[in-house]
């Protein structure tokens, strides 16, 4: 019994920081993850500052309509237009973004603040919060990284540590795909989710173009700046000229310039070894299609860590 007291003086900020507890070997140790950080850490006077900088006194956040906001918050797999964010208030650009900023953790907050910082100097440049506001947003990426060395996991015998890129973003990863296999595709997707949450990851597809957007320009934009490029192999992606001619080509043009590593994903028979991407390792392992597995979600975990791998996501420990 005297054995568990040691662990009490662990156990109670952990209680109270709303972090969930997880048994490695005998040792216990605080274990993120999704929904269980903190609250942003936005002081008072940070948040004032915040305010003057991003125009916020009238309803308004800088130049956004409600739909280049929504676009905006998409980018982080956040719907901003979510009761939760319109609660209480009038649901306008400010007050969702006030809510935001009060109920999600300091990481994804402190992104979006460096984001929003980014944009509007783009086109306001010199204001004088704005190095004030980059302030805020290193302080918050900062709380983040305090925790980076409790997200790891286990997996063959070998710790599994997570990575964040040298600039702190997430690595971009875009899903070429035909959308004949958009059920096969999304559940593959649907494994990076705990990654996109965690902030390591930013998972891109056509469907999350928002309405009245040039949709040509919106995928060239991500493909050339990605650092993984999927290619969901099957007869359809095969027989699209798009798929194959145009998001093909460039793929292979970034992978053999060194720029991004691109990874075929094998959804359904087909003679893909003869194309030009049959130079590519594949996934799932041996090239075997995902549309044979009995366990599909097994193989879609499969190959999302394969590809994590493969982009210095995770990296194996001993």
């Amino acid at each position: 019994m005297g054995g568990c007291f040691q662990y009490c003086w662990f156990l109670i900020p952990c209680f109270l920081s709303g972090y969930r507890l997880e048994v490695v070997g005998r040792q216990v140790r605080p274990r993120i993850t999704p929904g269980c950080y903190r609250m942003a850490s936005i002081t008072f006077r940070e948040m004032q500052a915040l305010e003057e900088f991003l125009e916020m006194s009238h309803g308004y956040v800088l130049d956004f309509t409600d739909r280049t906001f929504a676009s905006f918050f998409a980018d982080f797999q956040v719907d901003i237009d979510d009761s939760r964010y319109s609660e209480g208030h009038s649901g306008s650009k400010a007050n969702r973004l006030r809510s935001f900023l009060k109920q999600e953790s300091d990481y994804l907050v402190g992104r979006v603040i460096h984001e929003l910082i980014e944009y509007a100097e783009s086109y306001r440049p010199g204001h004088p919060k704005a190095e004030v506001c980059r302030a805020i947003a290193r302080r918050l990426l900062a709380t983040e990284d305090l925790l980076a060395g409790t997200q790891q996991g286990s997996e063959y015998g070998h710790r599994i540590e997570l990575v964040r890129q040298p600039d702190n973003r997430p690595a971009e990863i875009f899903l070429s795909y035909a959308h004949e296999d958009e059920q096969l595709v999304d559940i593959v997707r649907q494994q990076f989710v705990v990654y996109e949450r965690l902030g390591y990851v930013m998972v891109w597809y056509d469907r999350r173009i928002p309405a009245g957007d040039e949709w040509r320009a919106r995928i060239d934009e991500k493909i050339f700046r990605a650092h993984g490029i999927l290619l969901f192999l099957s007869p359809d992606f095969l027989a699209s000229r798009y798929c194959y001619e145009i998001e093909g080509e460039i793929a292979l043009q970034r992978h053999r310039e060194g720029n991004a590593r691109v990874i075929p994903v094998i959804l359904r028979p087909c003679d893909w070894v003869v194309t030009p991407f049959g130079q590519l390792q594949a996934l799932p392992n041996d090239g075997t299609p995902l549309s044979q597995f009995d366990d599909k979600d097994q193989a879609a975990l499969q190959v999302a860590r394969g590809v994590l791998d493969s982009i210095g996501i995770t990296k194996k420990t001993r």
